[in-house]
């Protein structure tokens, strides 16, 4: 599939991201699964599902809505409808992608269809992923701050993935800051980087898709430039509704286990949720899969919760947190794609 003049080899990313998360949930399952398993689940709560469900749409919600404001702001005015579009395309591109930064210009490519201009849909995408980003650190950060023994409880696995999850977005945090400060000397770095990968794997144009590249950073450095003239009160707005929409998300676990009768603490549980997503939105692979479902294996293992049915409590975990909206985003993209392919095809004689 193609967006703009960006490559995405959905087929292949997608089937990466399912085996990987298939392969790890039974993995689990096979870990934990016992004749107790199929006794729980024959007593599963089914009000607690529903819930989970509403759950999972109202954090849809909340992302959209906090989607249309950013680009409102900037001037463009928008639907809920296509800012829940972009939002669910952005799920479903992130899934098939490495890490969750791939589904930003399928949004864009959605904003622009509805009359967005492209640079300031840019802006709107950049600017979401911004906030997404210091929630999650900022949440992470005070639940291991404010709940020592939680942190404790990790062991050294979690652990290790935390470190590695901090040091990514450490990385991501002193690019953003150079990029912002010293943009010239990022533009020169950025191209003699480019321009030596390409020459040494004898690439053809070098120099025209080096200029795209570096035509993008002045994109981003204007986009930025645009918010920070815009009225900044609709970002803090912004940044309340995307702390809510983590939140709400959040909310999904404990309901779950609630669901299927087993013995918790809200108190540990709730607060590991967002360290569990800090570390799947850093994830290197497509759609965290794989890390997400070890990740909550390992932490619940440690917080004492009935062994027999984190197998299952994960595949259901997963399946609101991510694979729903992969499916529903998978079906935004492809009728987007659909009605481009339409409207496009010559008239019939």
């Amino acid at each position: 599939m193609q967006v703009g003049e960006r490559k995405y080899g959905v087929r292949t990313g997608l089937l990466v991201f399912l085996a990987i998360s298939v392969v790890s949930a039974l993995v689990i399952l096979f870990l934990t699964a016992d004749p107790g398993t199929w006794t729980g689940l024959r007593h599963m709560r089914p009000e607690f599902i529903a819930l989970a469900c509403a759950l999972m749409v109202a954090q849809w919600c909340l992302n959209a809505i906090r989607f249309k404001i950013l680009v409102n702001s900037l001037g463009n005015k928008v639907s809920f409808t296509t800012s829940l579009k972009a939002f669910l395309t952005n799920i479903f591109l992130g899934a098939v992608t490495p890490s969750q930064t791939g589904g930003g210009p399928m949004q864009i490519f959605v904003l622009n269809r509805a009359g967005v201009p492209v640079s300031r849909a840019f802006a709107g995408c950049l600017m979401g992923a911004v906030l997404t980003v210091v929630c999650l650190v900022s949440s992470a950060l005070i639940v291991l701050l404010s709940n020592p023994g939680l942190r404790s409880e990790f062991g050294p696995r979690m652990t290790g993935i935390l470190i590695s999850a901090v040091i990514v977005f450490g990385s991501l945090v002193f690019v953003f800051i150079l990029s912002l400060t010293r943009t010239d000397m990022v533009k020169r770095v950025i191209g003699r980087v480019l321009l030596a990968i390409m020459r040494a794997f004898r690439i053809e144009r070098r120099m025209g898709f080096t200029k795209r590249v570096l035509g993008g950073v002045d994109q981003y450095r204007e986009s930025m430039s645009i918010f920070a003239r815009t009225g900044k009160s609709r970002i803090f707005v912004t940044l309340l509704i995307t702390m809510a929409a983590i939140a709400t998300n959040a909310l999904i676990a404990p309901v779950l286990l609630s669901g299927l009768n087993i013995e918790y603490d809200l108190s540990t549980i709730y607060p590991a949720q967002f360290i569990l997503f800090f570390v799947a939105y850093f994830g290197p692979t497509p759609g965290a899969s794989g890390i997400a479902e070890f990740s909550n294996y390992w932490i619940l293992t440690t917080l004492n919760i009935q062994p027999n049915m984190l197998g299952v409590y994960t595949v259901l975990w997963r399946f609101f947190t991510i694979f729903i909206g992969v499916a529903v985003g998978g079906m935004v993209v492809l009728s987007l794609i659909t009605r481009r392919k339409a409207a496009l095809k010559p008239d019939s004689v």
